[in-house]
């Protein structure tokens, strides 16, 4: 008697829905590498914003967002994500945090896949 294994092959997708329109980040090693860079560098240039005027610091902000999230989603991914955060800076922030906070809990999910700890 023979035997069939249907094998997913990749569950590495994640689907953000925002407003109308759905977005998927697909956690390659190439696209996840890229991810974390962005995130270091995004953090060094967050640290080097002023606080004086507070509307310069949102738009430095928002290019910082807009990087991050060309990186993840391709290059018409940012002017969706703030369209849809009513094109606010604070709010455009709040779902990159979010979709930031999905991405890492999905993360430590597999990794403590106990399956996957087995053949560790």
């Amino acid at each position: 008697m023979s035997k069939i294994y249907n094998l997913t092959g990749s569950d590495e997708t994640i689907t953000f829905n925002i407003g109308d329109y759905s977005l998927e980040f697909h956690s390659s090693d190439e696209k996840s590498k890229a991810v974390s860079d962005k995130a270091i560098e995004l953090k060094e240039k967050a640290e080097n914003i002023s606080d004086e005027n507070e509307w310069e610091a949102r738009k430095e902000i928002k290019n910082l967002l807009d990087e991050f999230f060309v990186v993840m989603f391709g290059e018409e991914a940012p002017q969706k994500i703030y369209q849809s955060a009513g094109e606010n800076t604070i709010s455009y922030l709040k779902i990159f945090l979010q979709i930031s906070q999905a991405i890492e809990t999905e993360q430590e999910k597999k990794a403590n896949d106990e399956n996957f700890k087995k053949y560790l």
